[in-house]
């Protein structure tokens, strides 16, 4: 992966960062073990996606960045993010662009085959 891609989506990161930072959704305390060892899909029986991102997303894409590993082929977090604002609550749009935009960036095929 170039230099460049590996900027663009860290830029991206930082974005979400500071706006789960901006809307009070950047919490200092961790989660629980068990929380975060859901095995469902974005831990969503345990935790609310802000502390998904922050806790798992943030987390994984910034050690794989800094270790220089092959990011993953695919990212479907967006289709998430819109079933969550149709259903059960009002999400930030902000979040929402950010979120399709980097969902975006990785799904240009540059890769580990992982899927995040």
């Amino acid at each position: 992966m170039s230099e460049s891609k590996r900027q663009t989506i860290t830029s991206i990161l930082n974005a979400i960062e500071l706006r789960l930072r901006e809307i009070n959704h950047w919490d200092e305390t961790r989660p629980s073990s068990e929380a975060l060892g859901s095995s469902l899909p974005f831990c969503c029986d345990q935790l609310e996606i802000e502390s998904w991102l922050q806790f798992v997303f943030i987390g994984r894409m910034r050690e794989l960045l800094e270790q220089g590993d092959p990011l993953p082929e695919s990212c479907a977090i967006h289709p998430y993010l819109e079933m969550i604002s149709a259903t059960e609550r009002r999400l930030d749009d902000r979040l929402i662009h950010l979120i399709k935009t980097i969902d975006q960036e990785i799904n240009l095929k540059n890769g580990s085959g992982e899927r995040i």
